[in-house]
């Protein structure tokens, strides 16, 4: 497509990034199928194509964008099922990370909104507090439901927040500590799994499960100390926050730096069990602008599924967990990973080799409505895509729904738990790969299957 800025714009880093992307753009409209808001919508300027010429506008004119024009880009998910798409090889997520960055320069959002948004930008990454706000938000429950009647966002977080009962051992005690985790045997990989933010409050239960099962299959796995920044800067990033989100990815590089230059004891792999935290973390060095360590990062990012297949044909694994036949799983790959980083074979291939038969739901692009605070920010749209989600995966007859990202295991989590009486659907645990993975070959049962098996 045709683009119309001016000698001295073109003179503008972000700029030349933005008519590159631009110019790739044919408007062939193959990103509209794939789009979850257009499939709900049918609103040309809540596809990927209208938001592409809606940022076009706002960077060729200068103008700040009005409140339909923020609505219509807060609608996009980030998840990036456009880019898969494109025959043409347009990277969206660089307009949409511009688009979100001139709304935060230009645009004054309503005092709530913005109110909440500097919240969420604040808290989840920061640990302690995070796990004081779970806390209280426990304590108050009933009267954030009330006051949810009259508020869709107050209405999502008090739907969001865990009951005390499923969550009574996740306590600051629970996280693994930054070390050396050996090898069980002979080392076959040597990996650094890195601890996040809210998913190490929320469920922290899972990274432990990462280590039992690699440290099982003979990978020496390296838990480094928490940088000071406690997150990989997604969550400030995707809200249009770009100085937060890269003064996060500095902290974490400056921290993480002599780890990935070791070259005594080389890394095969970074992990994050997030696949929404790792594909940030892939895609550091345009956050950070080409510096070289945030490439040598990227090019170490894994998905831990890449890891277990690698170790389990090398070494086939010991099913621990028997049954008189095997076990139907729903698979449900996050949105950052499919589309993200790309991978799409590799989990389902670890749990077959664990003995379990996969399958996939109808429309397995989609995307389930959490995207990182999406599910609080845009309450009605991701209520929607959550409900469609999970229907598709109750259909598939899975008696475990398996994921890979902490936002799609707490927003599916809600819809499958027996506290929901509004679909007449059973309930079915929605379990971490890591965790599943580590059951089969050893590890304990899941909390969440114990408790809906009770």
């Amino acid at each position: 497509m045709q683009t119309h800025f001016s000698e001295s714009q073109l003179q503008i880093p972000a700029i030349q990034i933005a008519d590159e992307v631009l110019r790739k753009c044919v408007h062939c409209g193959f990103c509209t199928a794939t789009c979850p808001t257009y499939r709900i919508t049918g609103d040309e300027r809540e596809s990927p194509r209208g938001r592409i010429s809606l940022i076009q506008h706002l960077l060729e004119s200068g103008e700040a964008p009005t409140a339909t024009t923020v609505a219509n880009l807060d609608h996009c998910l980030s998840c990036l099922a456009c880019e898969s798409t494109c025959p043409s090889g347009v990277s969206y997520r660089r307009l949409i990370d511009q688009g979100r960055e001139l709304i935060e320069e230009k645009y004054r959002r309503p005092l709530f909104d913005r109110s909440l948004r500097a919240l969420l930008a604040w808290l989840l990454p920061r640990r302690d507090w995070f796990r004081r706000a779970l806390i209280a938000g426990r304590w108050t429950k009933s009267a954030l439901k009330q006051a949810g009647k009259y508020s869709a966002p107050i209405k999502a977080l008090a739907e969001l927040i865990p009951s005390k009962s499923a969550n009574q051992t996740n306590t600051k005690s629970d996280a693994i500590a930054p070390g050396v985790y050996l090898a069980q045997g002979a080392e076959i990989k040597r990996v650094a799994l890195i601890i996040g933010c809210v998913q190490s409050v929320l469920a922290p239960e899972i990274d432990a499960a990462a280590v039992r099962v690699l440290t099982r299959h003979g990978c020496t796995v390296i838990v480094p100390e928490a940088s000071k920044a406690g997150c990989c800067g997604a969550l400030p990033h995707h809200l249009g926050k770009r100085p937060q989100g890269r003064e996060m990815a500095e902290l974490n590089i400056t921290s993480w730096q002599a780890m990935l230059n070791n070259k005594e004891h080389p890394l095969d792999a970074v992990l994050m069990t997030a696949s929404g935290c790792s594909s940030m973390l892939k895609d550091y060095p345009h956050v950070l602008e080409g510096a070289i360590d945030s490439k040598t990062l990227s090019s170490l990012i894994k998905d831990i599924s890449v890891i277990l297949k690698d170790l389990f044909e090398i070494k086939n694994p010991v099913i621990a967990y028997q049954t008189s036949s095997p076990k139907i799983v729903a698979w449900q790959n996050p949105c950052s990973l499919q589309h993200g980083l790309k991978e799409k074979t590799a989990p389902i291939s670890v749990l077959e080799s664990c003995g379990f038969t996969v399958r996939e739901p109808l429309d397995a692009h989609l995307c389930c409505g959490s995207a990182g605070t999406y599910n609080l920010l845009q309450p009605e749209l991701a209520g929607k895509l959550s409900a469609e989600k999970s229907c598709r995966l109750a259909e598939t007859g899975g008696e475990f729904v398996v994921s890979g990202n902490i936002g799609c295991i707490t927003q599916l989590s809600k819809n499958f738990s027996n506290e929901d009486t509004s679909q007449e659907r059973k309930a079915l645990s929605v379990i971490h790969l890591s965790q599943m993975i580590d059951w089969a070959t050893g590890g304990p049962m899941p909390e969440n299957i114990r408790q809906n098996s009770k």
